[in-house]
Order: C-alpha cells, then sequence, then structure tokens
C-alpha cells in the first residue's frame, strides 16, 4: 500500500511539473505574439480629469475631437511606421483641437499629448480580441489625468468601428493580414481561447488519489 502511494505521489509530482512547464511555455509564447502583433499597431489611450460623470463625459468628447482630426490623415497610411509619423506630426494640433474643445465646455484643464508606449489590457473589437500587454499608443492626459481611461486601435483604425454594431472594417483586417503572420493572424480571431488542457492534468492527478 505504502508504495503504492509512493508511485501515485511521485506520478502526481511529475505530472504537476509538466503542468507547470505547459502553462509556463504557453504563456512564454502568447507573450512573443502580443509582442509581434504589437510592432504592426498603434492604440489610443485617453485619459480623464478624474471619475466625476462630467469629465468621463468630457473624456469622450475628447476622444472623438481627435479621431476627427485624424481620422482623414491616417486613412492612407499603409504601414504602423507612416501612421506613426502623421501621429508625430499632428501632436501640436492634437493638443490645440482637444485644449480648445475642453475650453468651450468651460473647463480650464491643460492637456498632454504624446507618441509613447502603455499597458492596456485584454480587448475586444468586433471579432478581433487584442492580448494584453505593451503597445505604441498616442496616450492623451486631461488636466490631473486621475480618472478612467479609453483606449481603442488607431492603426489599423479599429477606433473607427460601428459603435452600434461593432463591426471592424474589411480595409483594417487587410492589412493586420499582410503585416502579421497567419498564426498571429488566427490568435486575434481565436481571442486565446485555447488554454483549457491544462485542466485535464488536474482531473488527472485527481484520479489517481480516487
Amino acid at each position: 500500500m505504502r508504495d503504492r502511494l509512493k508511485k501515485a505521489g511521485f506520478t502526481a509530482a511529475v505530472l504537476f511539473v509538466c503542468g507547470l512547464m505547459y502553462f509556463y511555455g504557453k504563456a512564454t509564447d502568447e507573450q512573443k505574439m502580443q509582442r509581434e502583433i504589437a510592432k504592426e499597431v498603434i492604440r489610443l489611450h485617453v485619459v480623464a480629469n478624474s471619475d466625476s460623470g462630467e469629465d468621463q463625459k468630457l473624456k469622450l468628447e475628447v476622444k472623438e475631437e481627435i479621431l476627427s482630426l485624424l481620422r482623414e490623415q491616417m486613412r492612407e497610411d499603409q504601414t504602423v511606421t507612416a501612421a506613426q509619423q502623421t501621429i508625430r506630426d499632428h501632436l501640436d494640433e492634437i493638443e490645440e483641437a482637444a485644449g480648445r474643445y475642453i475650453r468651450d465646455m468651460g473647463y480650464d484643464y491643460p492637456v498632454k499629448a504624446e507618441l509613447g508606449t502603455c499597458y492596456f489590457p485584454v480587448k475586444e473589437y468586433g471579432d478581433l480580441t487584442f492580448p494584453a500587454g505593451e503597445y505604441k499608443a498616442l496616450k492623451v492626459n486631461i488636466g490631473r489625468s486621475e480618472g478612467k481611461n479609453w483606449w481603442c486601435v488607431m492603426y489599423p483604425t479599429l477606433c473607427f468601428v460601428d459603435s452600434t454594431y461593432q463591426v471592424v472594417p474589411d480595409e483594417s483586417k487587410e492589412k493586420l493580414k499582410d503585416n502579421l503572420t497567419e498564426e498571429e493572424y488566427d490568435s486575434l480571431l481565436s481571442g486565446g481561447e485555447d488554454v483549457e488542457y491544462g485542466f485535464k492534468i488536474l482531473d488527472v492527478i485527481s484520479g489517481i488519489f480516487k
């Protein structure tokens, strides 16, 4: 009986280590894939002055001003490098347009726009799911920047997705397909849902001790 328990314990330990290795390897692979996807994407990150209802409403209105300003300029950009340059070229205009709108609404919040790197959580756009991680982003800080933020994908132009039906434009999908590997693009469609296999290991371990 003791030998049987030792054998079962050893088997369980081996399976547990294998499970950890599986999850660690999968996490590492997903991180690598996220970094590759991030090379072809530019996000928008707008941070409100505070979490008050007025400041949150203002944040969304400022976001619309920014998208309205950049919509036409970025439409012709065929590469992420070109899109980044377009944003750099318009940083002053972005700050001016946002600041002017904020003043027109009766607030005196300063605005700071910069192209940098930000962390984003998992986010769905229509049938595409972008993994969490660091992305190049146009970050717009309003006032104290202590409120909830709003984000989207500026390149390809998923920010301009239909807000009611969440339909991703075919043109944007084509840009992603052209610049990502087949595996990377498929991962956006699947949303990284293939993570359940590891739980089978736990089922096996449980069965050993039944």
